[in-house]
């Protein structure tokens, strides 16, 4: 490969010493190169363990001290309550004594000799523990000065009085000499007449109050003091030990004392620090290691490949023709055949220059001898030879730190695809508080349902989601849109898993089962038979709010991935049936009335309560897209009217309706009555709760206030939230609740279920309960408080104005003496009932409920609602 004549010799011996000075010169400038390139191995190790300290910091600030500091609240608060309580105890059984002492035979002759009184007096100082004095006042006999002399002051005069009175009586505490003293009265009476015939006055040295001012923690240590008020000013009577900081008071039985606890020290890390730096320490130093030596033996190869690619260059561009190595790293092989390749294009080149070369007068001036001596040299010379130490000087060689992900890194970055503004129209209306829903073939059509599977298959991939589940109802328009739905989604890329006609519990199951966290129903839920939607859930969280928006956005701009994505089939449905039969066993063979309102759920509801045990009797158990027969909404008393005649005519034990897809529960009793979600949250709450105390229990602003209480009564801590099946999910998983429930029939079982909204699990543990129980569901449920209420009152207004409404109600709305809350809508809390009214995020309605004690409470709330209603939206037309 070399152009031109060979060079002399003089040239070449002449050249020699340069190539040898240059070469030295190399290898002299390596070695701050050779440190640099090792410092990548050095730096990720110390990324790691500094990760290792952050984390440890990190834990102790936000996990340790928030936990020392409610840790030792609590203990405050615990032995503040026992103090008061042991104080109570001892002051109530002292009083006692006392009492017991006033009823004595020979205290109450003293009284009626009169010549008695100091011999009695000497002889009852010696009945109690800690007795300094005693004085007995024969009837309207209490002396009206205080005598400078001994104990009795003018205070215990009037507490004498006070008991002759026939008043309520109380310990009181005095000061004398530098000690305080505690005195205590009793009336005497004639045990014949009853009549009051004189008072006895008690006093105690305070000293006997100590030992019950003991900390019962000693590892708190600190100070219990007895604290009276009188007038304003709180004095100390007794105190026990010795403490700093804020004091923790209780208000004990006697109105003027109070006994405060002040801990010793401030609040201790229940966790050793040293300890939690060690367990993360320790993983965190060994992972440095682990990454240096990784990163060490990386750098080897690669410096080995390198190395070897440069002596080909060198070679084959200096004319001889060697084999390209074999190269372990990616990138230095893909280097190489680009090398090669230009090597066969030189060579080309280079023979066709030699062969229209010709020969140039010797007088041709500089050119011609510049000609000769490029052509006599190598394409590359030594001097021009890429410097393996320049590879050193790049920190980031093995692509850690710049984003490119050839060499070590994923690949799975999805291509993005900027597209033209889809051709369908689709409207921002669809695109609600926790779903997609609207009209079929009006808001909703297969064309924009494909678009909107593109654009959940790009977020799908942007989450690191690959693959998903696609579950559809049996409404008539359901297939076709699932078809279309997986189109879109397997264009952006992303795998899709037909799980077939099912009820949307199934298909959250199957996201569970076949391990994809993801999932999307085709689905019109309770709705009627035109509307249909999708339910989406993505990497494990079912997506609402600003998360749908985002879909709608991603449509807007076109910003899909794209790709080609594969589609597969299962059916989980017995696995489905098997996991439920498998954790829950009903004791009795129950009868049960099963309406599924021709939804969906109609094919496996019967089947899994048969599988239970019980004996089923379907009613529009048939799945008919067209609803034949009533709404498929179990939320409303009419659709729950030919399950109530069917229960009360086949004399079965419970009767349960199912919305469209299954994920609603509806219940009525043996006599016929409904039991809304509310109520029947109040006997989950305290089966789940009797197993878990303490555990969170989540509803929604629709639910009765009495569900709180039953919560609490059992244990549990309730909490309200808003309403929607995305939005309850999301807040179990932040909270850890156990159970959820809405009005609408949305219960969440997380105790031996997955958390998700289910109605016939739900059903099923219904039935598991009422199966140990030897009484009528009816009286099961009476053990529960039932107000006077109204099931959900819908008020239709424009989908445009409904949060417009609710937000000038909020603003201007005078809902005089109540509590108001705005979690969801408007909620008001009376004394005696309360009032909701939100607006619908799925359809365009405001949703109102009420709730009293009695009917006119009822009705003056609903009145209450009605005129600020009409306020706030004249032309409504409020008739609830």
């Amino acid at each position: 490969m070399k152009l031109g004549k060979k060079k002399d010799a003089d040239a070449s011996v002449d050249e020699k010493p340069a190539k040898k000075a240059v070469k030295k010169e190399k290898t002299s400038s390596s070695g701050p190169k050779l440190k640099r390139l090792n410092s990548v191995a050095v730096s990720q190790s110390l990324v790691v363990v500094l990760a290792g300290v952050i984390a440890v910091a990190l834990l102790h600030f936000l996990v340790v001290q928030p936990s020392a500091k409610e840790r030792f609240e609590s203990l405050k608060v615990l032995e503040a309550d026992a103090a008061a309580l042991r104080l109570n105890q001892y002051f109530d059984q002292v009083q006692k004594s006392v009492n017991g002492l006033a009823t004595q035979p020979h205290v109450v002759q003293a009284l009626s000799s009169r010549n008695e009184i100091p011999a009695t007096e000497v002889q009852l100082a010696d009945s109690l523990p800690g007795i300094e004095a005693v004085h007995l006042f024969p009837y309207r006999d209490i002396p009206r000065t205080s005598s400078s002399e001994g104990l009795l002051g003018f205070s215990g005069l009037e507490l004498a009085r006070r008991a002759e009175t026939g008043q309520r009586l109380f310990p009181d505490a005095f000061p004398r000499d530098n000690r305080w003293f505690v005195q205590m009265a009793a009336p005497v009476r004639n045990p014949t007449s009853n009549a009051v015939i004189g008072s006895l006055l008690i006093i105690f040295d305070s000293g006997q109050i100590q030992p019950l001012l003991q900390v019962v923690n000693s590892s708190l240590g600190g100070q219990l003091a007895l604290v009276q008020t009188v007038s304003g000013s709180s004095r100390t009577v007794v105190s026990n030990g010795s403490g700093s900081g804020n004091a923790e008071s209780r208000r004990l039985s006697n109105p003027d004392w109070t006994v405060a606890y002040t801990p010793a020290k401030s609040s201790a890390a229940p966790v050793d620090t040293v300890m939690i730096a060690l367990l993360v320490g320790v993983p965190a130093l060994i992972a440095a290691i682990i990454v240096w030596v990784l990163l060490g033996g990386a750098q080897k190869g690669l410096r080995q490949d390198v190395t070897a690619l440069i002596q080909w260059a060198h070679k084959v561009f200096g004319g001889e023709r060697v084999k390209l190595p074999t190269f372990r790293w990616d990138m230095v092989a893909s280097t190489g055949e680009v090398l090669y390749r230009l090597s066969q294009v030189v060579d080309k080149r280079v023979a066709k220059a030699v062969e229209t070369a010709k020969p140039r007068p010797a007088g041709s001036g500089k050119s011609g001898g510049g000609a000769a001596k490029g052509g006599d040299e190598p394409l590359f010379q030594d001097k021009d030879m890429p410097d393996i130490d320049m590879l050193d000087g790049d920190e980031d060689v093995l692509g850690f730190g710049s984003g490119d992900d050839t060499v070590f890194g994923s690949g799975d970055t999805p291509d993005v695809e900027e597209v033209a503004l889809p051709q369908v129209e689709l409207s921002q209306d669809i695109f609600r508080a926790y779903d997609i829903r609207g009209i079929v073939g009006e808001t909703l059509t297969a064309e924009g349902v494909e678009v909107i599977g593109r654009a959940i298959g790009s977020e799908a991939r942007e989450r690191g989601v690959d693959s998903l589940c696609i579950g559809y109802d049996g409404r008539h328009s359901s297939p076709d849109l699932a078809d279309a739905l997986a189109r879109g989604v397997m264009a952006a890329g992303c795998n899709v898993i037909h799980v077939g006609a099912v009820p949307t519990p199934v298909l959250y199951f199957a996201t569970h089962e076949l391990q994809t966290g993801s999932g999307v129903m085709v689905t019109g839920s309770h709705n009627p038979a035109n509307y249909n939607g999708l339910k989406i859930m993505l990497g494990g969280e079912t997506l609402s709010g600003e998360a749908i928006q985002k879909l709608y956005q991603r449509i807007q701009t076109g910003d899909f991935a794209s790709g080609r994505g594969s589609q597969s089939t299962e059916d989980v449905r017995r696995a489905y049936l098997d996991r439920i039969v498998g954790d829950i066993a009903v004791a009795a063979p129950l009868k049960v009335v099963v309406d599924a309102g021709n939804g969906i759920a109609g094919e496996l509801a019967p089947m899994l309560i048969e599988e239970l045990g019980c004996e089923v009797i379907p009613l529009y158990c048939e799945v008919d897209g067209d609803f034949p027969n009533h709404h498929p909404d179990p939320g409303k008393p009419a659709n729950l009217a030919d399950l109530i005649a069917r229960v009360e005519s086949e004399g079965a034990d419970i009767g349960l309706a199912f919305d469209g897809d299954g994920d609603r529960l509806g219940v009525v009793t043996n006599s016929g009555k409904i039991i809304w979600p509310d109520r029947l949250m109040m006997l989950f709450a305290r089966d789940v709760v009797s197993r878990n105390p303490g555990a969170d229990v989540l509803y929604d602003v629709k639910c009765s206030r009495r569900l709180a209480g039953v919560i609490s009564e059992a244990g549990g801590r309730p909490i309200m939230w808003k309403t929607g099946h995305s939005l309850m999910k999301a807040k179990m998983k932040e909270t850890g609740a156990l159970l959820a429930g809405e009005m609408s029939g949305h219960i969440f079982f997380g105790e031996r279920w997955y958390g998700f909204d289910d109605g016939l699990y739900s059903a099923a543990r219904l039935l598991e309960i009422l199966g140990i129980e030897d009484r009528h569901s009816d009286e099961v449920f009476e053990d529960f408080p039932d107000d006077i209420s109204t099931p959900e009152l819908n008020v239709e207004v424009t989908e445009s104005s409904k949060f417009d409404i609710i937000k000038r109600l909020g603003e201007s709305g005078d809902f005089g003496d109540g509590n108001i809350s705005t979690i969801d809508g408007i909620r008001v809390d009376y004394a005696d009932g309360w009032g909701l009214c939100r607006a619908s995020n799925t359809t365009p309605v405001l949703v109102l409920r009420f709730e009293a004690e009695t009917d006119e409470a009822l009705e003056r709330i609903k009145s209450v609602f009605r005129d600020q209603l009409q306020k706030a939206a004249p032309d409504l037309v409020a008739d609830f």
